[in-house]
């Protein structure tokens, strides 16, 4: 049920429905927490900052991801943690910390690399992508747009590339 109730999540999310997703979310989460689930509640945890991020919610969503990254280490879970690191820089580019961004952002990809993450990998590009064009850096943006736009096409992630082509030209 507590992952049914995080698919629903999953789904009002990228509908924008974010009160919508956030209930699901904390049904999820209060599940993950009875049944002792620690790797459920800290994906939880990121799922729930990823919709403060979306609000532009900074330092709620950070406490949330921090929560989440300190309990996949506590784990063990190395993807876990790569991706909580991810997550930490994507909202530090949201906050305008660009040079904080970057150091995360460095780190998750070095750790998403030595595992394999393929799709994540991706990700990670297209937030360094952002990153660098706020910085103005265009021709190092495009650069890591074109990879990670090669890597979801290799991968045939059609609603991911939709979704980067679509954010990438509405901010030109």
């Amino acid at each position: 049920m507590a992952s049914f109730w995080a698919s629903l999540g999953d789904i009002e999310q990228n509908r924008g429905n974010w009160d919508e997703a956030e209930k699901l979310y904390r049904q999820s989460l209060e599940m993950m927490t009875e049944l002792g689930d620690r790797s459920g509640m800290a994906t939880s945890w990121a799922l729930l900052g990823n919709i403060e991020r979306n609000r532009g919610n900074w330092d709620e969503a950070e406490k949330l991801y921090r929560q989440s990254l300190e309990m996949m280490t506590e784990l063990g879970d190395r993807q876990g943690i790569a991706t909580s690191i991810c997550c930490l820089g994507e909202n530090e580019i949201g906050r305008g910390n660009l040079d904080t961004a970057e150091q995360l952002l460095t780190e998750a990809l070095g750790k998403m690399q030595k595992l394999g993450m393929t799709w994540h990998i991706a990700e990670a590009n297209y937030y360094f992508a952002r990153l660098e064009r706020k910085r103005g850096n265009t021709e190092v943006a495009q650069q890591h747009y074109d990879t990670a736009h090669q890597i979801l096409q290799q991968l045939g992630a059609a609603k991911d590339l939709e979704r980067i082509d679509r954010e990438w030209h509405s901010t030109d």
